[in-house]
C-alpha cells in the first residue's frame, strides 16, 4: 500500500503518543500495512498470547515496552487485526484495499482523497 508522508506521519504519531518503541512499532505496522508475518513474538501479542509473546521475546526487550504496545493495540489497532489467532490470521490474508479501509475507519491513516487534498495543498507556490 502506498502513502503520502501524512499517513505515514499519522500512523507513526500513533505509536509515539504511546511510546512504543521503534523495535516494536516496525513490526506491528508492517504487518496492519502490508499484511506481512509479524515474527513469533509480536503474533503472539497479537493473538493476546501474553506468556508465547514473553517466551519468545529478545532478552533486551522491557516490560515497560510490553506495555506501552499493549496500550497502543487496546486505543488504536483495529479489533480486525488482533485479540485471536483467527484474527490475525484474517488479517495476514486480507487484500490491499480492505486493509486499507480498515485502517482508514481506526483513523490511522488517511484516505486517498484526503492525501491528495493534503499534497495539493502541501506544493510548494511556482511547483
Amino acid at each position: 500500500m502506498e502513502l503520502t508522508k501524512f499517513s505515514k506521519k499519522r500512523f507513526y504519531d500513533s505509536f509515539y503518543y504511546w511510546n512504543v518503541d521503534d523495535e516494536f512499532a516496525h513490526p506491528v505496522q508492517n504487518y496492519l500495512l502490508y499484511g506481512f508475518e509479524p515474527g513469533s513474538c509480536f503474533t503472539a501479542i497479537l493473538d493476546n498470547d501474553f506468556l508465547n509473546a514473553m517466551l519468545h521475546s529478545h532478552p533486551a526487550n522491557s516490560v515497560t515496552a510490553f506495555t506501552n504496545l499493549a496500550r497502543w493495540i487496546v486505543n488504536c489497532a483495529p479489533l480486525e487485526a488482533y485479540g485471536s489467532y483467527d484474527k490475525v490470521q484474517a488479517w495476514l490474508h486480507m487484500d490491499e484495499a480492505d486493509r486499507r479501509a480498515v485502517l482508514e475507519r481506526h483513523q490511522l491513516i488517511y484516505s486517498e482523497k484526503e492525501e491528495i487534498w493534503m499534497a495539493l495543498q502541501d506544493t510548494p507556490v511556482g511547483a
